[in-house]
């Protein structure tokens, strides 16, 4: 499903001049969706941070939603960016060791990007389709995937990989999101002390 023509950029910048407008517009939106959230941002909050005018901001962008999307697909390149590196540093360690480190690492970047964690789960249901956070968890589904087809031996016999990663994913995704945005009282790593042995609980059996 395509993205409504009024949550989409007006103009692809093309010039080094107008790339840097359009990044000056998302590094304050950011800065304006931390400070004051979702409501509390207004297009005019977000030119003024950005040091242009309100008509600047209009030649890229048709309104807030737009440029909160914009936001958000950012923060997902940043985080598909992250988690990649992170695979490839972890794959050739034990994989109850490469699975601990990725959620440690996934967790971390919730947490450091919390307010815009807690927009995608408010305001995405409204907004429509955020086809690069899908394209993240297709990715993250497809990791899961790979680690436990490649170490199938040392899990239980009756596992059922597809239904182990649709489970997987939904679960440590769920519980990850859930334990940055209700903040309950379990520090960092206890927390993915927990999530691990959960899921190797889980898997072994």
């Amino acid at each position: 499903m395509g993205r409504s023509p009024g949550l989409s950029p007006r103009r692809i910048p093309r010039q080094d001049r107008s790339r840097q407008t359009v990044e000056r517009i998302l590094e304050a939106a950011t800065r304006v969706l931390s400070d004051r959230g979702y409501d509390g941002a207004s297009t005019n909050r977000i030119a003024k941070a950005a040091g242009i005018s309100n008509g600047s901001l209009y030649q890229y962008f048709p309104n807030k939603d737009a440029i909160v999307i914009a936001v958000l697909d950012r923060f997902a390149d940043r985080l598909a960016d992250r988690l990649g590196a992170e695979i490839e540093a972890t794959m050739r360690l034990p994989w109850q060791e490469a699975g601990r480190a990725l959620l440690d690492v996934q967790i971390r970047l919730f947490e450091e990007n919390a307010d815009l964690l807690r927009i995608i789960v408010e305001q995405i249901p409204r907004l429509g389709p955020f086809d690069k956070l899908a394209a993240l968890q297709r990715r993250l589904t497809d990791l899961v995937r790979v680690y436990l087809l490649v170490n199938r031996a040392e899990f239980r016999d009756d596992l059922d990989v597809e239904a182990t990663v649709w489970i997987l994913a939904e679960t440590v995704g769920l519980l990850s999101i859930k334990y940055v945005l209700d903040r309950p009282p379990i520090p960092h790593d206890r927390m993915v002390d927990e999530l691990a042995d959960l899921v190797i609980g889980y898997i072994r059996g």
